[in-house]
Protein backbone atom coordinates (compact mmCIF):
# COMPACT_ATOMS: atom_id res chain seq x y z
CA UNK A 1 0.00 0.00 0.00
CA UNK A 2 1.08 3.28 -1.29
CA UNK A 3 1.46 6.16 1.35
CA UNK A 4 1.46 9.86 0.34
CA UNK A 5 3.29 12.55 1.97
CA UNK A 6 2.04 14.63 5.15
CA UNK A 7 0.77 18.45 4.37
CA UNK A 8 -0.55 20.81 6.89
CA UNK A 9 -3.93 20.40 5.19
CA UNK A 10 -4.69 17.46 6.49
CA UNK A 11 -5.20 18.86 9.91
CA UNK A 12 -7.47 20.96 8.36
CA UNK A 13 -9.34 17.72 6.68
CA UNK A 14 -9.71 16.16 10.04
CA UNK A 15 -11.17 19.14 11.79
CA UNK A 16 -13.58 19.32 9.25
CA UNK A 17 -13.00 23.21 9.09
CA UNK A 18 -13.77 25.75 5.57
CA UNK A 19 -11.43 27.95 4.11
CA UNK A 20 -12.39 30.96 6.16
CA UNK A 21 -12.81 29.38 9.59
CA UNK A 22 -16.04 29.68 10.19
CA UNK A 23 -18.80 27.30 10.43
CA UNK A 24 -20.24 26.21 6.97
CA UNK A 25 -23.62 27.51 6.02
CA UNK A 26 -24.64 28.83 9.48
CA UNK A 27 -27.18 31.16 8.09
CA UNK A 28 -28.34 29.14 5.35
CA UNK A 29 -31.71 27.04 6.27
CA UNK A 30 -31.88 23.61 4.74
CA UNK A 31 -34.71 22.17 6.86
CA UNK A 32 -36.60 22.54 3.63
CA UNK A 33 -35.94 20.06 0.80
CA UNK A 34 -35.29 21.30 -2.54
CA UNK A 35 -33.88 20.31 -6.04
CA UNK A 36 -31.76 21.49 -8.36
CA UNK A 37 -31.12 20.47 -12.21
CA UNK A 38 -27.70 20.56 -13.89
CA UNK A 39 -27.11 20.03 -17.32
CA UNK A 40 -23.75 18.44 -18.36
CA UNK A 41 -21.46 17.01 -21.13
CA UNK A 42 -21.79 13.10 -21.56
CA UNK A 43 -19.73 11.33 -18.59
CA UNK A 44 -19.30 7.69 -19.51
CA UNK A 45 -18.73 5.43 -16.80
CA UNK A 46 -18.84 1.53 -15.88
CA UNK A 47 -20.37 2.63 -12.12
CA UNK A 48 -23.57 4.39 -12.65
CA UNK A 49 -25.73 5.60 -15.70
CA UNK A 50 -26.44 9.33 -14.85
CA UNK A 51 -24.19 11.25 -13.05
CA UNK A 52 -27.02 11.71 -10.27
CA UNK A 53 -25.81 8.58 -9.42
CA UNK A 54 -22.35 9.52 -8.56
CA UNK A 55 -21.65 9.31 -4.62
CA UNK A 56 -20.38 11.99 -3.80
CA UNK A 57 -23.77 13.94 -5.67
CA UNK A 58 -25.80 11.57 -3.00
CA UNK A 59 -23.38 12.77 -0.21
CA UNK A 60 -24.55 16.33 -1.26
CA UNK A 61 -27.95 14.93 -1.55
CA UNK A 62 -28.03 14.18 1.94
CA UNK A 63 -25.79 16.61 3.74
CA UNK A 64 -28.21 19.12 2.39
CA UNK A 65 -30.65 17.89 2.26
CA UNK A 66 -31.36 18.42 -1.43
CA UNK A 67 -31.44 16.65 -4.97
CA UNK A 68 -29.19 17.41 -7.45
CA UNK A 69 -30.65 16.10 -10.56
CA UNK A 70 -28.54 15.80 -13.89
CA UNK A 71 -29.53 16.23 -17.48
CA UNK A 72 -26.95 14.18 -20.02
CA UNK A 73 -26.46 14.19 -23.60
CA UNK A 74 -25.95 11.07 -25.19
CA UNK A 75 -22.11 11.79 -26.10
CA UNK A 76 -21.72 13.43 -29.22
CA UNK A 77 -24.94 15.04 -29.18
CA UNK A 78 -23.63 17.70 -26.53
CA UNK A 79 -24.62 20.40 -29.38
CA UNK A 80 -27.66 19.56 -29.95
CA UNK A 81 -28.66 19.45 -26.51
CA UNK A 82 -27.48 22.50 -26.12
CA UNK A 83 -29.37 24.14 -28.89
CA UNK A 84 -32.33 23.04 -27.79
CA UNK A 85 -32.18 23.56 -24.25
CA UNK A 86 -31.90 27.48 -25.23
CA UNK A 87 -34.00 27.43 -28.40
CA UNK A 88 -37.19 25.95 -25.97
CA UNK A 89 -35.98 28.26 -22.98
CA UNK A 90 -36.56 25.33 -20.62
CA UNK A 91 -32.85 25.23 -18.62
CA UNK A 92 -31.89 24.11 -15.96
CA UNK A 93 -30.09 25.64 -13.43
CA UNK A 94 -26.75 24.82 -13.68
CA UNK A 95 -25.08 24.21 -17.10
CA UNK A 96 -21.60 22.78 -17.54
CA UNK A 97 -20.21 25.39 -20.82
CA UNK A 98 -17.24 23.59 -21.18
CA UNK A 99 -18.18 22.11 -24.93
CA UNK A 100 -20.72 25.09 -25.39
CA UNK A 101 -19.06 27.03 -28.26
CA UNK A 102 -20.85 30.19 -28.33
CA UNK A 103 -21.01 33.43 -26.40
CA UNK A 104 -21.39 33.42 -22.46
CA UNK A 105 -21.89 36.74 -22.44
CA UNK A 106 -24.80 36.91 -24.83
CA UNK A 107 -26.10 34.31 -22.60
CA UNK A 108 -25.99 37.31 -20.06
CA UNK A 109 -27.28 39.41 -22.38
CA UNK A 110 -30.05 37.12 -24.00
CA UNK A 111 -31.56 36.83 -19.89
CA UNK A 112 -30.57 32.71 -19.74
CA UNK A 113 -27.60 33.46 -17.19
CA UNK A 114 -27.30 35.14 -14.14
CA UNK A 115 -24.24 37.32 -12.96
CA UNK A 116 -22.61 35.97 -9.69
CA UNK A 117 -20.55 38.76 -8.83
CA UNK A 118 -23.94 39.94 -7.07
CA UNK A 119 -24.34 36.14 -4.88
CA UNK A 120 -21.15 36.31 -3.77
CA UNK A 121 -21.27 37.18 -0.68
CA UNK A 122 -23.37 33.29 -0.49
CA UNK A 123 -19.79 31.94 -1.04
CA UNK A 124 -17.46 32.82 0.94
CA UNK A 125 -14.92 30.21 1.02
CA UNK A 126 -15.02 30.87 -3.29
CA UNK A 127 -14.46 34.61 -2.43
CA UNK A 128 -11.89 34.10 -0.28
CA UNK A 129 -9.85 32.25 -2.63
CA UNK A 130 -10.46 34.91 -5.37
CA UNK A 131 -9.56 37.37 -3.11
CA UNK A 132 -6.29 35.56 -2.38
CA UNK A 133 -5.36 35.18 -6.35
CA UNK A 134 -5.31 38.24 -8.57
CA UNK A 135 -4.64 35.84 -11.56
CA UNK A 136 -8.06 34.42 -10.53
CA UNK A 137 -9.94 37.39 -9.59
CA UNK A 138 -8.69 38.50 -13.47
CA UNK A 139 -9.90 35.61 -15.11
CA UNK A 140 -13.12 35.26 -13.20
CA UNK A 141 -14.41 39.31 -14.31
CA UNK A 142 -14.80 40.81 -17.30
CA UNK A 143 -13.86 44.10 -17.64
CA UNK A 144 -17.24 45.55 -16.75
CA UNK A 145 -16.74 43.78 -13.46
CA UNK A 146 -19.65 40.54 -14.56
CA UNK A 147 -18.56 36.71 -13.35
CA UNK A 148 -20.57 34.65 -15.36
CA UNK A 149 -19.26 31.04 -14.60
CA UNK A 150 -18.26 28.88 -11.60
CA UNK A 151 -14.41 28.15 -11.65
CA UNK A 152 -12.59 25.10 -11.48
CA UNK A 153 -9.51 25.91 -9.41
CA UNK A 154 -6.53 23.58 -7.44
CA UNK A 155 -3.95 24.14 -5.22
CA UNK A 156 -1.56 23.18 -7.91
CA UNK A 157 -1.82 21.70 -11.35
CA UNK A 158 -2.25 18.06 -11.80
CA UNK A 159 0.83 15.84 -13.41
CA UNK A 160 0.50 15.86 -17.17
CA UNK A 161 -1.30 12.93 -18.24
CA UNK A 162 -0.83 12.36 -21.48
CA UNK A 163 1.99 13.60 -24.45
CA UNK A 164 3.86 11.92 -27.01
CA UNK A 165 5.16 8.16 -26.73
CA UNK A 166 7.79 6.35 -28.59
CA UNK A 167 8.95 2.80 -28.68
CA UNK A 168 12.41 2.86 -27.28
CA UNK A 169 12.27 -1.06 -27.55
CA UNK A 170 11.96 -0.91 -31.37
CA UNK A 171 15.21 1.32 -31.78
CA UNK A 172 17.24 -0.72 -29.33
CA UNK A 173 16.59 -4.03 -31.67
CA UNK A 174 17.15 -2.30 -34.68
CA UNK A 175 20.25 -0.75 -33.94
CA UNK A 176 21.60 -3.90 -31.72
CA UNK A 177 21.72 -1.41 -28.72
CA UNK A 178 23.26 1.14 -30.08
CA UNK A 179 20.58 4.01 -30.63
CA UNK A 180 22.74 7.13 -31.72
CA UNK A 181 20.50 10.22 -31.74
CA UNK A 182 21.92 12.64 -33.73
CA UNK A 183 22.00 15.20 -31.05
CA UNK A 184 23.84 13.32 -28.59
CA UNK A 185 20.99 12.93 -26.53
CA UNK A 186 19.55 10.07 -24.66
CA UNK A 187 16.24 10.27 -26.34
CA UNK A 188 15.00 12.14 -29.47
CA UNK A 189 14.84 16.18 -28.58
CA UNK A 190 15.25 17.47 -31.93
CA UNK A 191 13.41 17.09 -35.65
CA UNK A 192 17.03 16.05 -36.52
CA UNK A 193 16.72 12.78 -33.99
CA UNK A 194 13.42 12.05 -35.55
CA UNK A 195 14.63 11.63 -38.57
CA UNK A 196 16.78 9.08 -37.52
CA UNK A 197 13.98 7.62 -35.82
CA UNK A 198 11.31 7.58 -38.04
CA UNK A 199 13.20 5.11 -40.91
CA UNK A 200 14.06 2.17 -37.81
CA UNK A 201 10.53 2.10 -36.56
CA UNK A 202 9.50 1.52 -40.26
CA UNK A 203 12.18 -0.68 -40.97
CA UNK A 204 11.39 -2.58 -38.03
CA UNK A 205 7.43 -2.91 -38.88
CA UNK A 206 8.44 -3.75 -42.50
CA UNK A 207 10.86 -6.45 -41.16
CA UNK A 208 7.69 -8.10 -39.10
CA UNK A 209 5.68 -8.16 -42.18
CA UNK A 210 3.05 -6.20 -40.51
CA UNK A 211 -0.05 -5.48 -43.07
CA UNK A 212 -1.32 -2.49 -40.76
CA UNK A 213 0.82 -0.11 -38.95
CA UNK A 214 1.87 3.01 -37.70
CA UNK A 215 5.09 4.71 -37.40
CA UNK A 216 3.81 7.85 -36.33
CA UNK A 217 -0.24 8.46 -35.71
CA UNK A 218 -1.45 11.97 -35.31
CA UNK A 219 -4.87 12.84 -35.19
CA UNK A 220 -7.46 12.98 -38.35
CA UNK A 221 -6.73 17.44 -38.67
CA UNK A 222 -3.34 16.88 -38.80
CA UNK A 223 -1.91 17.91 -35.06
CA UNK A 224 -2.33 17.75 -31.48
CA UNK A 225 -4.26 19.59 -29.85
CA UNK A 226 -2.27 20.58 -26.93
CA UNK A 227 0.46 21.44 -29.08
CA UNK A 228 2.75 18.43 -28.89
CA UNK A 229 4.95 17.92 -32.26
CA UNK A 230 4.02 21.47 -33.91
CA UNK A 231 5.43 23.46 -30.91
CA UNK A 232 9.14 22.73 -31.44
CA UNK A 233 8.24 24.40 -34.61
CA UNK A 234 7.88 27.80 -32.30
CA UNK A 235 4.44 28.25 -32.70
CA UNK A 236 1.39 27.22 -30.74
CA UNK A 237 -0.77 25.81 -34.12
CA UNK A 238 -4.89 25.78 -33.57
CA UNK A 239 -4.93 29.14 -31.51
CA UNK A 240 -4.15 32.78 -30.60
CA UNK A 241 -1.13 32.95 -28.12
CA UNK A 242 0.85 36.09 -26.95
CA UNK A 243 4.31 36.39 -28.41
CA UNK A 244 6.00 39.98 -26.73
CA UNK A 245 3.03 41.45 -25.42
CA UNK A 246 1.54 41.04 -29.27
CA UNK A 247 -1.46 38.54 -29.90
CA UNK A 248 -0.78 36.20 -32.62
CA UNK A 249 -2.35 33.09 -34.47
CA UNK A 250 -0.29 30.49 -35.49
CA UNK A 251 -2.34 29.13 -38.37
CA UNK A 252 -0.61 32.56 -39.34
CA UNK A 253 2.87 31.79 -38.54
CA UNK A 254 6.55 30.90 -40.68
CA UNK A 255 6.95 28.07 -38.24
CA UNK A 256 3.20 26.16 -39.39
CA UNK A 257 4.67 26.25 -42.45
CA UNK A 258 7.65 24.53 -42.00
CA UNK A 259 5.50 22.39 -39.91
CA UNK A 260 3.49 21.05 -42.36
CA UNK A 261 6.27 20.86 -45.09
CA UNK A 262 8.18 18.21 -42.76
CA UNK A 263 4.80 16.66 -42.22
CA UNK A 264 4.11 16.41 -45.83
CA UNK A 265 7.92 15.34 -46.06
CA UNK A 266 7.14 12.30 -43.34
CA UNK A 267 3.50 11.16 -45.14
CA UNK A 268 5.68 10.73 -48.11
CA UNK A 269 8.09 8.72 -46.91
CA UNK A 270 5.66 6.22 -45.11
CA UNK A 271 6.16 7.76 -41.41
CA UNK A 272 2.66 8.72 -40.67
CA UNK A 273 -0.45 6.38 -40.68
CA UNK A 274 -1.41 6.71 -44.03
CA UNK A 275 -5.15 6.89 -43.65
CA UNK A 276 -5.08 8.71 -40.61
CA UNK A 277 -7.79 11.39 -42.09
CA UNK A 278 -10.15 8.83 -41.81
CA UNK A 279 -10.09 8.47 -38.24
CA UNK A 280 -12.44 10.66 -37.17
CA UNK A 281 -14.07 8.56 -34.16
CA UNK A 282 -10.67 8.44 -32.52
CA UNK A 283 -9.93 10.35 -29.11
CA UNK A 284 -6.33 11.88 -29.90
CA UNK A 285 -5.33 10.22 -26.37
CA UNK A 286 -6.92 6.67 -27.95
CA UNK A 287 -5.81 6.19 -31.32
CA UNK A 288 -6.30 3.85 -33.30
CA UNK A 289 -6.06 1.43 -30.26
CA UNK A 290 -5.86 -1.55 -32.46
CA UNK A 291 -2.38 -0.93 -33.38
CA UNK A 292 -0.85 1.04 -30.47
CA UNK A 293 -2.09 -1.93 -28.29
CA UNK A 294 -1.39 -4.50 -31.10
CA UNK A 295 2.45 -3.29 -31.19
CA UNK A 296 2.02 -2.31 -34.44
CA UNK A 297 3.03 2.05 -33.81
CA UNK A 298 6.18 3.40 -32.85
CA UNK A 299 4.83 7.34 -32.19
CA UNK A 300 1.45 8.17 -30.40
CA UNK A 301 -0.21 10.58 -28.58
CA UNK A 302 -0.19 8.67 -25.22
CA UNK A 303 -1.08 8.38 -21.72
CA UNK A 304 1.50 8.21 -18.45
CA UNK A 305 0.03 4.77 -17.72
CA UNK A 306 1.40 3.07 -21.27
CA UNK A 307 4.33 4.43 -20.36
CA UNK A 308 6.93 1.61 -19.21
CA UNK A 309 6.27 -1.70 -19.62
CA UNK A 310 2.87 -1.98 -19.19
CA UNK A 311 1.96 -2.53 -22.82
CA UNK A 312 3.98 -5.37 -23.47
CA UNK A 313 2.97 -9.15 -24.74
CA UNK A 314 4.70 -11.95 -23.02
CA UNK A 315 2.59 -14.42 -24.37
CA UNK A 316 3.54 -13.37 -27.92
CA UNK A 317 7.39 -12.31 -26.67
CA UNK A 318 6.86 -8.88 -27.15
CA UNK A 319 8.82 -7.02 -24.43
CA UNK A 320 7.46 -3.30 -24.82
CA UNK A 321 9.59 0.07 -23.98
CA UNK A 322 7.29 2.75 -24.28
CA UNK A 323 8.66 6.30 -23.31
CA UNK A 324 7.60 9.90 -23.15
CA UNK A 325 8.99 12.36 -25.52
CA UNK A 326 8.86 15.58 -25.76
CA UNK A 327 7.93 18.10 -29.18
CA UNK A 328 11.29 17.73 -31.47
CA UNK A 329 13.04 20.98 -31.77
CA UNK A 330 13.17 22.19 -35.54
CA UNK A 331 16.71 24.02 -36.53
CA UNK A 332 17.27 26.66 -33.90
CA UNK A 333 14.21 26.86 -31.74
CA UNK A 334 14.35 26.61 -28.11
CA UNK A 335 12.19 26.28 -25.49
CA UNK A 336 11.71 30.32 -25.83
CA UNK A 337 9.98 30.04 -28.91
CA UNK A 338 7.70 27.02 -27.29
CA UNK A 339 4.24 27.48 -25.23
CA UNK A 340 3.94 25.92 -21.56
CA UNK A 341 2.04 22.43 -21.28
CA UNK A 342 1.00 23.41 -18.11
CA UNK A 343 -0.85 27.00 -17.77
CA UNK A 344 -2.72 28.16 -14.67
CA UNK A 345 -5.13 25.68 -12.87
CA UNK A 346 -7.81 27.92 -14.07
CA UNK A 347 -7.04 28.45 -17.47
CA UNK A 348 -6.29 24.53 -17.60
CA UNK A 349 -9.90 23.62 -16.86
CA UNK A 350 -11.71 25.91 -19.55
CA UNK A 351 -14.81 27.36 -19.31
CA UNK A 352 -16.96 26.59 -16.08
CA UNK A 353 -20.55 26.47 -14.82
CA UNK A 354 -22.88 28.74 -15.49
CA UNK A 355 -26.46 29.77 -13.34
CA UNK A 356 -29.41 30.10 -15.33
CA UNK A 357 -32.82 32.35 -14.82
CA UNK A 358 -34.68 29.20 -14.23
CA UNK A 359 -33.20 28.59 -10.77
CA UNK A 360 -35.34 29.59 -8.50
CA UNK A 361 -32.97 29.59 -5.17
CA UNK A 362 -30.06 31.17 -6.01
CA UNK A 363 -28.57 31.86 -2.45
CA UNK A 364 -29.52 28.78 -1.40
CA UNK A 365 -27.89 26.57 -4.41
CA UNK A 366 -24.90 28.82 -4.36
CA UNK A 367 -24.27 28.49 -0.84
CA UNK A 368 -24.38 24.50 -1.71
CA UNK A 369 -22.01 24.75 -4.46
CA UNK A 370 -19.52 26.82 -2.46
CA UNK A 371 -19.19 24.03 -0.14
CA UNK A 372 -17.13 22.53 -2.83
CA UNK A 373 -14.66 25.44 -2.76
CA UNK A 374 -13.91 24.32 1.04
CA UNK A 375 -10.48 22.02 1.71
CA UNK A 376 -13.35 19.32 2.35
CA UNK A 377 -15.00 19.76 -0.98
CA UNK A 378 -11.11 20.09 -2.56
CA UNK A 379 -10.90 16.28 -1.28
CA UNK A 380 -14.20 15.41 -2.37
CA UNK A 381 -13.04 16.48 -5.99
CA UNK A 382 -9.88 14.60 -6.50
CA UNK A 383 -10.60 11.45 -4.17
CA UNK A 384 -13.95 11.04 -3.18
CA UNK A 385 -15.72 10.10 0.20
CA UNK A 386 -13.97 8.60 3.47
CA UNK A 387 -16.00 6.09 4.67
CA UNK A 388 -17.77 8.39 7.15
CA UNK A 389 -18.81 10.18 4.25
CA UNK A 390 -20.79 6.97 2.23
CA UNK A 391 -24.09 8.19 1.88
CA UNK A 392 -26.89 5.89 3.61
CA UNK A 393 -28.04 3.60 0.95
CA UNK A 394 -25.05 3.44 -0.80
CA UNK A 395 -24.21 -0.07 -3.04
CA UNK A 396 -21.47 1.38 -5.19
CA UNK A 397 -18.72 1.28 -2.09
CA UNK A 398 -19.84 -2.34 -1.27
CA UNK A 399 -20.10 -3.32 -4.33
CA UNK A 400 -16.53 -2.71 -5.13
CA UNK A 401 -15.12 -3.52 -2.12
CA UNK A 402 -14.45 0.27 -0.85
CA UNK A 403 -16.09 0.13 2.46
CA UNK A 404 -13.30 1.78 4.07
CA UNK A 405 -13.67 4.80 1.70
CA UNK A 406 -11.79 6.60 -0.77
CA UNK A 407 -8.92 7.55 1.34
CA UNK A 408 -8.31 7.41 4.91
CA UNK A 409 -5.78 8.90 7.42
CA UNK A 410 -2.77 7.14 9.32
CA UNK A 411 -1.81 9.88 11.58
CA UNK A 412 -1.13 12.36 9.29
CA UNK A 413 -0.32 10.58 6.28
CA UNK A 414 -3.50 10.37 3.87
CA UNK A 415 -3.54 6.79 2.16
CA UNK A 416 -5.39 5.90 -1.39
CA UNK A 417 -7.84 3.39 -1.36
CA UNK A 418 -4.67 0.64 -2.89
CA UNK A 419 -8.06 -0.58 -4.67
CA UNK A 420 -7.50 2.78 -7.38
CA UNK A 421 -5.82 3.01 -10.16
CA UNK A 422 -4.38 6.40 -9.11
CA UNK A 423 -1.72 3.63 -6.95
CA UNK A 424 -1.75 1.08 -9.06
CA UNK A 425 -5.49 -0.77 -8.64
CA UNK A 426 -8.40 -1.24 -11.34
CA UNK A 427 -10.85 0.99 -9.95
CA UNK A 428 -11.12 4.40 -11.66
CA UNK A 429 -10.96 6.84 -9.09
CA UNK A 430 -12.34 9.38 -10.92
CA UNK A 431 -15.44 8.38 -11.41
CA UNK A 432 -15.99 8.16 -7.99
CA UNK A 433 -15.13 11.55 -7.18
CA UNK A 434 -17.00 14.88 -7.65
CA UNK A 435 -15.19 15.73 -10.06
CA UNK A 436 -17.92 17.13 -12.81
CA UNK A 437 -18.73 19.65 -9.72
CA UNK A 438 -17.84 23.01 -9.91
CA UNK A 439 -15.41 23.51 -6.67
CA UNK A 440 -11.29 23.54 -5.71
CA UNK A 441 -9.28 20.33 -6.15
CA UNK A 442 -6.62 19.25 -3.49
CA UNK A 443 -4.12 17.77 -6.10
CA UNK A 444 -1.14 18.20 -3.82
CA UNK A 445 -1.33 14.66 -2.27
CA UNK A 446 -2.07 13.03 -5.66
CA UNK A 447 1.56 14.33 -6.47
CA UNK A 448 2.84 12.14 -4.13
CA UNK A 449 1.49 8.98 -4.58
CA UNK A 450 2.80 8.83 -8.43
CA UNK A 451 4.81 6.08 -9.55
CA UNK A 452 8.07 6.11 -11.58
CA UNK A 453 6.11 6.57 -14.91
CA UNK A 454 3.74 9.07 -14.23
CA UNK A 455 6.61 11.39 -12.56
CA UNK A 456 8.76 10.65 -15.81
CA UNK A 457 5.88 11.20 -18.18
CA UNK A 458 5.23 14.87 -16.47
CA UNK A 459 8.78 15.88 -16.43
CA UNK A 460 9.24 15.05 -20.13
CA UNK A 461 6.41 16.38 -21.48
CA UNK A 462 6.66 19.71 -19.33
CA UNK A 463 10.51 19.66 -19.89
CA UNK A 464 10.34 22.94 -21.91
CA UNK A 465 8.06 25.27 -19.00
CA UNK A 466 10.19 27.06 -17.05
CA UNK A 467 12.06 28.80 -19.92
CA UNK A 468 9.31 28.64 -22.58
CA UNK A 469 8.71 32.42 -24.16
CA UNK A 470 5.45 32.17 -24.94
CA UNK A 471 1.97 32.61 -23.16
CA UNK A 472 -1.48 31.07 -23.83
CA UNK A 473 -3.86 33.77 -24.54
CA UNK A 474 -6.09 34.00 -21.50
CA UNK A 475 -9.21 32.22 -21.82
CA UNK A 476 -11.48 34.59 -19.93
CA UNK A 477 -10.55 38.10 -22.01
CA UNK A 478 -13.92 39.85 -22.51
CA UNK A 479 -15.52 41.51 -25.80
CA UNK A 480 -18.05 43.82 -26.27
CA UNK A 481 -21.16 42.44 -27.85
CA UNK A 482 -20.15 43.23 -31.29
CA UNK A 483 -16.17 41.82 -31.32
CA UNK A 484 -18.03 38.46 -29.81
CA UNK A 485 -20.15 37.93 -32.52
CA UNK A 486 -17.55 38.51 -34.85
CA UNK A 487 -14.93 36.79 -33.24
CA UNK A 488 -17.13 33.44 -32.60
CA UNK A 489 -18.52 33.31 -35.78
CA UNK A 490 -14.79 33.89 -37.41
CA UNK A 491 -13.50 30.88 -35.43
CA UNK A 492 -15.62 28.28 -36.25
CA UNK A 493 -15.19 29.40 -39.82
CA UNK A 494 -11.47 29.40 -39.21
CA UNK A 495 -11.34 26.06 -37.70
CA UNK A 496 -13.82 24.39 -40.23
CA UNK A 497 -11.70 25.95 -43.47
CA UNK A 498 -8.01 24.71 -41.83
CA UNK A 499 -9.51 21.62 -40.72
CA UNK A 500 -10.40 20.72 -44.05
CA UNK A 501 -7.27 22.12 -46.02
CA UNK A 502 -4.20 20.85 -43.14
CA UNK A 503 -4.69 17.24 -43.82
CA UNK A 504 -4.56 18.15 -47.84
CA UNK A 505 -1.34 19.49 -47.20
CA UNK A 506 -0.11 16.51 -45.22
CA UNK A 507 -1.19 14.55 -47.83
CA UNK A 508 -0.04 16.32 -50.62
CA UNK A 509 -3.26 16.44 -52.33
CA UNK A 510 -2.34 19.77 -51.99
CA UNK A 511 1.21 21.17 -52.54
CA UNK A 512 2.45 22.87 -49.91
CA UNK A 513 4.34 25.65 -51.17
CA UNK A 514 5.06 29.54 -50.16
CA UNK A 515 2.57 30.61 -52.90
CA UNK A 516 -0.29 27.57 -51.31
CA UNK A 517 0.72 28.62 -48.33
CA UNK A 518 0.22 32.03 -48.52
CA UNK A 519 -3.02 31.30 -49.82
CA UNK A 520 -4.05 29.33 -46.63
CA UNK A 521 -3.71 32.31 -45.00
CA UNK A 522 -5.12 34.65 -47.54
CA UNK A 523 -8.16 32.60 -47.37
CA UNK A 524 -8.14 32.61 -43.13
CA UNK A 525 -7.67 36.29 -43.13
CA UNK A 526 -11.37 36.16 -45.68
CA UNK A 527 -13.05 34.51 -42.69
CA UNK A 528 -11.74 36.80 -40.43
CA UNK A 529 -8.47 36.34 -38.82
CA UNK A 530 -6.50 39.63 -39.28
CA UNK A 531 -9.65 41.20 -37.57
CA UNK A 532 -9.60 38.77 -34.58
CA UNK A 533 -6.31 39.22 -33.84
CA UNK A 534 -6.88 42.84 -33.62
CA UNK A 535 -9.89 42.34 -31.16
CA UNK A 536 -8.12 40.03 -29.66
CA UNK A 537 -5.16 42.42 -29.06
CA UNK A 538 -7.12 45.43 -27.90
CA UNK A 539 -9.02 42.28 -25.22
CA UNK A 540 -5.76 41.51 -24.38
CA UNK A 541 -4.52 44.45 -23.30
CA UNK A 542 -7.91 45.41 -21.42
CA UNK A 543 -7.43 42.28 -19.43
CA UNK A 544 -4.19 43.23 -18.30
CA UNK A 545 -5.51 46.73 -16.93
CA UNK A 546 -8.19 44.99 -15.31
Amino acid sequence: MKKLCSLVLSVLLLAGTTLGGAAFGETMDYSNHEEFSFWTFSTPSEYYASYADNPVVKYLNEKFNVTLAYEQPVSGTEADSLGLMFGTGQYTDVINVATYTGSVKQLYEDGVIIDLAEYLDYMPNLKQRIDADEGLKRHLFDDDGHMFELPEVADEAEAVWGGLVYRRDILETMTGGNVQFPSGNDDPTTVEDWDYMLPLLKAYFEAAGMQDYAVLIIPYYGYCPYGELMSGFGFTGSDYYVKDGQVRHGYMDDGFYDYLKKMNEWYEAGYIYQDFVSRVNDMFYLPNTSLTYGGAAGIWYGLSGQIGTSMSMPEYGLEMDVRPVASPLNGDITAKDMLPRVQATYEASGKGSVVTTACTNVPKLLSILDYMYSDEGGMLRKYGLTKEQIPSGDTLFAKYGLEDGAYWFEGDTLVINPLFDLVGGTLQQGDLTGTRIPGYTINSYARHAFGETTELGDRVWRQYDDAAGLEWIPASLSYSTEDDKVVTTADINIQEYAHSAIPGFIMGTEEITQESFAAFKDQLNSYGMQECIEINQAAYERYLAR
